[in-house]
């Protein structure tokens, strides 16, 4: 049997290991794997999410309508709501200087901002350095922006220069500084 040449013999060789890693790769890396996989979607995760937060609404004539500012803010996919961590709001009345602050520990914005619940530690106070501070404190509010109305069922802790009033419910009219409280309405004044 005659000799085989040492050059096809190498040929032979480098062809085997070349044909030995294609058919590795290819099972490696199979075409298959680049196929479009479908995505999962879960509607009740977020779909996003923003971190201190800073958000300026303006009205028709260019001027400040709220200022949001949130630790964090989650938009809910499934609701269209956002999840706000202690959001801070300034609610800007048409006509007026000065704003009323809403804050609270969490927030919910429903969809299209219609509707603002307030929840845990919430505070309620008009931002004007020339009349008497009144700090409105309670656990929940919601404020319906559109509307220039707030309101609560629970209970209310209201503190203006000497006097403490409390009470259960709240109803705040914005729009004229106007607040009914609903019932079991108990004052606390002290004379200077």
């Amino acid at each position: 049997m005659p000799a085989i040449p040492r050059y096809l013999r190498t040929g032979a060789l480098i062809g085997l290991v070349v044909a030995l890693a294609l058919a590795v790769g290819y099972f490696n890396i199979r075409p298959s794997s680049f196929d479009q996989q479908t995505l999962v979607i879960d509607a009740s995760q977020p779909d996003f999410f923003m971190e201190n937060t800073r958000i300026l609404m303006l009205n028709e004539q260019g001027t400040p309508a709220y200022q949001l500012r949130s630790a964090r803010a989650t938009h809910q996919r499934d609701d269209d709501s956002t999840l706000l961590e202690q959001p801070n709001l300034l609610y800007y009345r048409p006509g007026e200087a000065h704003p009323w602050l809403l804050q609270a520990q969490q927030g919910v914005v429903t969809a299209g901002g219609e509707q603002v619940d307030m929840i845990t530690d919430v505070l309620l106070q008009r931002q004007d350095p020339s009349a008497p501070t009144a700090r409105m404190t309670t656990q929940a509010l919601t404020l319906y922006p559109e509307r220039d109305y707030a309101e609560t069922a629970q209970s209310v802790r209201i503190e203006s220069a000497g006097s403490e009033t409390t009470a259960t419910g709240m109803q705040v009219f914005l729009d004229d500084g106007r607040l009914e409280l609903l019932s079991n309405v108990r004052g606390q004044h002290e004379l200077h």
